[in-house]
C-alpha cells in the first residue's frame, strides 16, 4: 500500500467497509455515517482492477469531516484528490469505476492488507506506513509508545554527542553471543 502523495499524516477512528465484488454501495454508506475525525478503511479483497475511491467520494468524505481513506485496493481521480490534499493510502491506481449494486457491509470487522480492522479502531499513518490500534489496547499501546519515545530521545542525545548505535547496544557482545551459540550448536558431542 502506498500514499497518493508525500507528507501524508493522519489519525482517526476506523469506519470499516467490506465490499462484495466491485460494488461501491457500502463505501458510499460508510461516508454517510462517518463523523468528523473518522477514517474510511475499505476491504476490497485486494482488487486492483477496479477503483474503490475517487474524486466524488473524496468530496463527500470532506463534507462529513472524514480525515482519510485506507483502501486494500485501487482508487482513481488521483490528480483531483491530490489537489484537495485528502490523504488516501491504497494498493494501486486504475481508471475503472466500480458498480453500485447495493452489496457489502459497513462497520464490521475486516481485513486490510492482512491486518484485522474493527469499527472504532484507531488508524495512525505517516511516511512509515499505517498502524491499526485496537481500541481495547489503545491505553497500553500508548504507554509503550511513550516509553519507547523517551528511550529513543536518550539514545539520540547520546548519538548526537558522538556515540554510535553499535557502541550503545554493545554490538560486539551481541555478535559474540550469537557466534558462541552457533559454535556450540555446530559441535558434535
Amino acid at each position: 500500500m502506498r500514499p497518493l502523495f508525500k507528507g501524508i499524516r493522519f489519525v482517526g477512528t476506523a469506519v470499516t467497509v467490506r465490499t462484495l465484488a466491485s460494488d461501491l454501495a457500502a463505501a458510499f454508506k460508510a461516508i454517510d455515517i462517518s463523523q468528523p475525525g473518522d477514517v474510511v478503511v475499505i476491504d476490497s479483497h485486494g482488487s486492483v482492477n477496479t477503483a474503490f475511491w475517487g474524486e466524488n467520494m473524496t468530496m463527500s468524505a470532506l463534507n462529513r469531516g472524514v480525515v482519510a481513506a485506507v483502501i486494500d485496493g485501487a482508487c482513481r481521480d488521483v490528480e483531483e484528490i491530490r489537489k484537495m490534499g485528502f490523504p488516501v493510502i491504497c494498493k494501486g491506481i486504475v481508471p475503472n469505476v466500480a458498480a453500485i449494486a447495493g452489496y457489502g457491509d459497513v462497520n464490521v470487522p475486516i481485513q486490510c492488507a492482512g491486518v484485522t480492522v474493527s469499527p472504532g479502531d484507531i488508524v495512525v499513518a505517516d511516511g512509515n506506513g499505517v498502524v491499526i490500534v485496537p481500541t481495547g489496547e489503545a491505553a497500553a499501546i500508548l504507554l509503550k509508545a511513550q516509553r519507547l519515545l523517551a528511550t529513543e530521545g536518550i539514545v539520540q542525545d547520546k548519538i548526537r554527542a558522538g556515540a554510535t548505535i553499535g557502541e550503545l547496544i554493545n554490538v560486539d557482545e551481541v555478535l559474540r553471543s550469537t557466534f558462541a551459540y552457533q559454535d556450540k550448536a555446530s559441535k558434535s558431542d
